[in-house]
């Protein structure tokens, strides 16, 4: 037996009593009463000689030897003087500021389209966009086997002038880009990789008019199809920009409309999204983006309300920059969609 202070044996006794009582209780009360006597008991003398005490009297042996536990960890870290409070966090809304008239003053529309445009009015009035569920966007590309200047690490086999089918060095990588980009956002994305210059390269509005309406119909949730081009001159010409310390290709966006003569209820719609995405990128990526091209052809933008080109970069620039420029597209597009339709 082990030898117990006075201390120890004072407490065991009292402890036995305290417990034997509940225990005489246990037998002549009712023992659903007894028994939650007997556990307050124990519950509130905490001693290990009480517990020996208590766990003999009900069990009839001794309590089996334990390690003694170290006490519990604190869950929080004390707060001492030094200690310096936590700065409040600061609630901010990720959602764009709306646009403004100085913002459609400060777009330029060149091209071969004589019609007048209220930019103003185009820019202010909201998209019919809805927040339905499913892809958001549609990326294409009409002129699949568009490529740039070839630089170390992005040769290619030509197929024709600045051309290839090399998907992994023309602008269906570009494309591979802004889709990446586009979901980092949190946009739901279809990218269409089809080559529809190849190989009849004068029907690529046609084959690639096909590919849209088949994925409109399955999926009547697009707000946008962005067709992405690499633009071309009679000279190769190198246009880029500097973002955030990155050379990026410089984008061009084209709106086409009705003047040559082909039905494209959409063009005022189109140009309004145009302008939207603009003002967008002169906010976040000043430079970045060229004036836009106001032309006469439909290119099939009458299929959607958010229909429109892409010309990122021309056949002077690499392939890097045009991909480097792809991020800040995507958050613009994204901004937009925010905007419009809530994402």
């Amino acid at each position: 037996m082990r030898p117990y202070t006075y201390r120890s044996t004072v407490c065991t006794v009292w402890g036995a009593v305290v417990v034997g009582f509940a225990v005489f209780l246990r037998l002549l009360l009712a023992p659903a009463a007894a028994a939650r006597l007997l556990d307050g008991a124990k519950q509130a003398l905490s001693s290990r000689a009480i517990a020996e005490a208590a766990y003999f009297l009900e069990y009839g042996q001794a309590l089996p030897a334990q390690e003694t536990a170290a006490p519990p960890a604190p869950t929080t870290e004390p707060t001492t003087e030094a200690s310096e409070p936590e700065a409040p966090t600061e609630e901010r809304s990720e959602r764009p500021v709306p646009f403004t008239a100085a913002e459609a003053e400060g777009i330029t529309l060149r091209g071969n389209c004589t019609y007048e445009a209220d930019k103003t009015a185009l820019l202010l009035r909201p998209m019919d966009w809805t927040g339905a569920e499913g892809p958001r966007v549609l990326i294409i590309h009409t002129h699949s086997c568009e490529a740039y200047t070839p630089s170390p690490g992005h040769e290619y086999a030509p197929s024709g002038d600045y051309r290839t089918l090399d998907e992994a060095a023309s602008v269906i990588a570009v494309g591979d880009a802004l889709t990446a980009a586009l979901e980092a956002q949190g946009v739901a994305v279809i990218h269409d990789r089809s080559l529809n210059d190849y190989p009849s390269y004068n029907r690529s509005y046609a084959t690639a008019r096909e590919k849209i309406l088949a994925h409109l119909a399955e999926h009547p949730s697009i707000c946008m199809v962005i067709d992405v081009h690499r633009d071309a001159m009679a000279e190769p010409v190198r246009e880029i920009a500097a973002v955030d310390g990155e050379t990026c290709a410089k984008l061009m966006l084209v709106i086409g409309t009705d003047e040559g003569g082909l039905n494209h209820p959409h063009w005022q719609d189109n140009l309004s999204c145009g302008l939207k995405l603009q003002a967008l990128l002169n906010r976040t990526a000043p430079g970045l983006a060229k004036d836009i091209s106001f032309r006469k052809e439909r290119f099939n933008g009458d299929l959607t309300s958010g229909s429109l080109i892409v010309e990122v970069g021309s056949t002077g620039n690499l392939l890097p920059e045009a991909l480097a420029s792809m991020p800040h597209l995507a958050r613009a597009v994204a901004n937009l969609l925010e905007m419009e339709c809530g994402g």
